[in-house]
Formats: structure tokens, C-alpha cells, sequence
């Protein structure tokens, strides 16, 4: 295997933005000793012989910060949800987990997020972590040309052992297996097999002017031949590599993983001109593709499982007792997260003493940011300047699991600080963290609590403008610009409104969950 086959895929099949940005509206991907478009033709190894992991790393942070501002970092850099963090290794992105609260997390912010943090200085941590998956890239490049000379002929009747620890070159494998395939075969695996919307059977029929009988009839050829390969000694080593990415994948898993789930699942096949990694959605014996998520068996069955199973609490979990309760149906503890933030109406959470089910998404003051978690605004007060407390609404104390009678104390990044619910509930001062980030009263600070029980604090300033401005600023918005049906939909996501929302449906949302300013401002 040459020194390339590992690694023959381009920069766009690593970071997703990239296919769909105006690369001439991009003059920061021009470099020296690169062709015209490298980073849609030039295989990433050729490119990091020419630019180390670092200058392409700093060049994604630019991209990054300056053209996709709003992107989740880990949707800029997929294969950062895979990556060990240990091996981002940084006093910046340190800093940054500390104050985000967990992996996941951090790469749930966008570049914009991830610059309004606190104490955060948004581009050494994105180039920190870019680094680092580059780097990794870089140590599989040059596996192979470690390759040692034989200490005496090969038997001439054995094949000659490829490197030590070198992977079966699976993609080849699958090619050599499907590289005969006609026009018309070709045809039914990219419109009917290896796509997440495939084509009416009488529409591609009446595009290759054939009955759709023929076509019926190719497409179950192709399946059987795929089936048929699948049982066959030649698609060994493809099946253990199935074997072990359903163990990896639990029962839930988002698609990004599955697509960063190995270095070659991006690689598009040349037999059948897809990324390799439909080839192994395709194939795999369980698991499905629901819009994002791929599930094994149903997806609304696991939904419903889900809320059964933290709905039944006898008190509203946690956060870490959810997760633990979410991973007991067999979703991998690094996707627990997500998937929890992912089932609708997971977030009705009991009150006690007869008060019925509270909705944190009813509870005023309360918005969904794009981390998946619920935030709490506080309106800063010349009281909370003075070291006061802080009051919480009960919808948002039971959703960070707090009940009546309940004390306890939760870390911020600075020191601890009490929680509790007795006349009501309430946290303690956040004198000392509104004098780190310069809050003056009529500023927000917006509240969350990480998977871990820490306190996540994010500081913006009170907004001018248009009316428009100032009501998304009231949700925790701060990207310029847009139109007032992008802002509506900013609106409608963030107060829990699932689809489409018109005007009427926001407005109704807002008067159920008492939030007066918003409407004034809308209104």
C-alpha cells in the first residue's frame, strides 16, 4: 500500500463547510506550493507535506472564526468528536472545558459562543484543537513509510505481508468487489442504495426510459451481490471492521460519528463514486438513519423509552443521573448527551406538592441555546452587583434537578457557590463573576449547569438598536445582522417551538411563558 492510500481524501471531506462555501469569496485558501482547489483534490497527505498540521490548523481557525462563525465547532471539524482530548493537550482549551463544562459542550459552541466565554480566548483554543486532529492525521501518513526491508526473500507461494499494523485496505476491497458495475446498476446504487433520499422507482425509470420492473429487478440484483460479497472470505476483514463499529455505536449515535468513525469512511469509492461511509451505512445488519441520528431498531420506540424511562423518576434525575439512565438503554456514554438533548419533551420535570408537570421550556426567561441545554437569563441587577442572590424560576430549578428543601452547592470557575429551594429556590452570589466579566445592571448574564454539576456562566452586555436586536439579545443572540424571518426562527427555536413558527404561534409561546419584555419588544 502506498504511503497515500490511507489518507486519500481532501480537506472538504474533513470539514463539511467547505463544500458548500464560495472558495472564491475565500482568499485565505490560496497557499504557496498548493494547486487551484487543493483542498477538494490534493489528498491530505500531499497537503501536509507541504503545510504542517499547525499552519492548517490555523488556517481552519481563520475559516472558522471569519466565515462560519455560527458553525458548531465540532460540525467545522467532525472528526474532533472522535478525537481523545486528552490529545488536545493545551492550557487554552483547558481554560475553555473549565468553563464550557465538557467535551461535548465545547464543541456544541460556535466560534462566535466559544469568543463570548469569559476568561476564553476563542482562536489559540480552535487551533489547539485543530491541531490536533491534524497532527493525528500526520502520524497516519507516515506509517507506512516506517516499513522495514524483509531479512530474507518472501516465500514465493505466500503473499508477502503487508507493514505491521498497517489496516486491510478496505476501500479497495469493496471496489475490487463492485468495479464491474454497469450503467444502469450504477445508476439504482446512487439513486436508490447509497443515498439518504433515494429516488421514486417510476421517476429514475422514466429517466433511463426503462420499466420500472427492470429497475426493481436491478436493484434486488444489487442488494443480493452486495449480500452475497458480505458472506464471502474476501469481505473478512470489512466485516470485523462492521463488528467493531456496531459495538462503538451503541444504540444511538449522531451521523457525524459515524462518518469520523474512521479515516477512510470519507473516501469517496471509486467503483461506486460515494463516500465510503454510505457504502457501511448501507450495510450495517441494525442500525438506521433518522435524520441525523442513527438508531438501531426504531427511533421513535427509543424516543419513547427514553422519556418513560426519566418521566417515571420518582424525582426529577440530575443531569448525571439522566445520562446514567439514558446509557442503561444502551447509548454510548459519550453520545448520551446528545441524545437526551434530542429527545422532544424530555424536559417536563415533576414539581412537588401538587403543582402538576412544569415545562422549562414554559418557564419565563429560560431559552435553548445551541449547546442543546436550557439557559436561564438574569437580567442584572444593581442587588446582584451588591453580592445579592439570585432567584430562580421553580421550571428551571426542577430542570437542573433541584427539589423543595434541597441544598446543595455547585462549582463556577469562580470558587463555589450555593444552591438551593426552601421559600423558593435560589443561587448565591454572583458578585465575584460579575466583576470579572465588567457586568454593569441592565446587562445579562445567562446560567447553565454542565453534565457535571458545573456552573456555566456566559456575560452580555445590554443591547441598543431596533427593537429586533434587543429581543434577540434578550434570548442570547449576538450575530449581526439577519432578516426578520431568521429572527423569528431564532426566536421560535429558542423558546422550545419545534418546526416551522409563524408570528402568531411566537407570540402565543411568549404570553404562555410570561415573557413580558420579549412581547413588548415584538409586539
Amino acid at each position: 500500500m502506498s504511503d497515500g492510500d490511507s489518507m486519500n481524501f481532501c480537506l472538504s471531506d474533513l470539514v463539511p463547510p467547505l463544500r458548500w462555501s464560495d472558495a472564491a469569496r475565500i482568499g485565505t485558501l490560496d497557499r504557496p506550493g498548493l494547486p487551484e482547489a487543493w483542498w477538494r483534490t490534493l489528498p491530505l497527505h500531499r497537503v501536509l507535506a507541504v503545510a504542517d498540521s499547525d499552519a492548517l490548523a490555523e488556517l481552519l481557525t481563520v475559516l472558522a472564526l471569519e466565515h462560519w462563525p455560527a458553525a458548531a465547532v465540532g460540525d467545522v471539524l467532525p472528526a474532533l468528536h472522535v478525537l481523545d482530548p486528552d490529545e488536545a493537550d493545551d492550557p487554552q482549551v483547558a481554560i475553555a472545558l473549565d468553563r464550557v463544562g465538557s467535551w461535548h459542550g465545547l464543541l456544541a459552541l460556535s466560534g462566535r459562543e466559544l469568543a463570548d466565554q469569559p476568561f476564553v480566548k476563542a482562536r489559540p483554543v480552535l487551533a489547539a484543537l485543530f491541531s490536533a486532529v491534524f497532527a493525528r492525521l500526520s502520524e497516519t501518513a507516515a506509517v507506512p513509510s516506517r516499513k522495514k526491508e524483509p531479512e530474507s526473500p518472501p516465500d514465493e507461494s505466500e503473499p508477502e505481508p503487508g507493514p505491521a499494523g498497517l489496516p486491510e485496505p478496505i476501500p479497495e476491497l469493496i471496489d475490487a468487489a463492485f468495479a464491474d458495475l454497469d450503467d444502469q446498476t450504477w445508476m439504482v446504487a446512487q439513486n436508490r442504495v447509497f443515498t439518504d433520499d433515494p429516488s421514486a422507482p417510476e421517476q429514475l425509470a422514466r429517466l433511463l426510459a426503462v420499466p420500472s420492473e427492470v429497475l426493481a429487478g436491478a436493484e434486488a440484483a444489487l442488494r443480493g451481490r452486495i449480500a452475497q460479497w458480505l458472506a464471502s472470505p474476501e469481505a473478512a476483514p470489512y466485516n470485523e471492521h462492521l463488528a467493531r463499529l456496531t459495538a462503538a455505536l451503541g444504540v444511538a449515535v449522531p451521523k457525524a460519528r459515524l462518518v469520523a468513525a474512521a479515516d477512510w469512511h470519507g473516501r469517496e469509492l471509486r467503483s461506486l463514486e460515494v463516500p465510503a461511509w454510505r457504502f457501511v451505512l448501507a450495510t450495517l445488519p441494525d442500525h438506521r438513519l433518522s435524520g441525523d441520528w442513527l438508531v438501531a431498531g426504531d427511533v421513535e420506540d427509543l424516543r419513547e423509552r427514553t422519556r418513560a424511562l426519566i418521566t417515571a423518576a420518582e424525582r426529577p434525575p440530575t443531569v448525571s443521573q439522566a445520562l446514567e439512565l439514558v446509557r442503561s438503554l444502551g447509548v454510548r456514554p459519550d453520545a448520551a448527551r446528545e441524545w437526551l438533548d434530542s429527545v422532544p419533551q424530555l424536559r417536563a420535570q415533576r414539581v412537588p406538592r401538587g403543582r402538576g408537570l412544569k415545562d422549562v421550556s414554559l418557564t419565563r426567561r429560560c431559552f435553548r441555546q445551541p449547546d442543546g441545554r436550557w439557559w436561564l437569563r438574569v437580567d442584572v441587577s444593581g442587588d446582584h452587583l451588591g453580592g445579592g442572590e439570585v432567584t430562580l424560576p421553580t421550571g428551571f430549578a426542577a430542570y437542573v434537578g433541584l427539589a423543595p428543601g434541597d441544598t446543595r452547592t455547585v462549582q463556577s470557575a469562580a470558587g463555589d457557590i450555593g444552591l438551593s429551594w426552601h421559600a423558593r429556590p435560589s443561587l448565591g452570589s454572583l458578585g465575584r463573576i460579575l466583576a470579572e466579566v465588567s457586568a454593569e445592571e441592565g446587562s445579562h448574564i445567562f446560567l447553565a449547569l454542565s453534565e457535571e454539576g458545573l456552573l456555566r456562566v456566559r456575560h452580555l452586555p445590554a443591547a441598543g438598536g431596533d427593537e429586533m436586536r434587543r429581543a434577540l439579545r434578550l434570548v442570547g443572540y449576538t450575530a449581526p445582522g439577519g432578516t426578520p424571518e431568521q429572527a423569528a426562527r431564532v426566536i421560535a427555536t429558542r423558546v422550545g417551538l419545534a418546526g416551522p413558527a409563524g408570528r402568531p404561534e411566537i407570540l402565543a409561546r411568549l404570553r404562555e411563558r410570561g415573557d413580558r419584555d420579549l412581547l413588548t419588544l415584538l409586539g
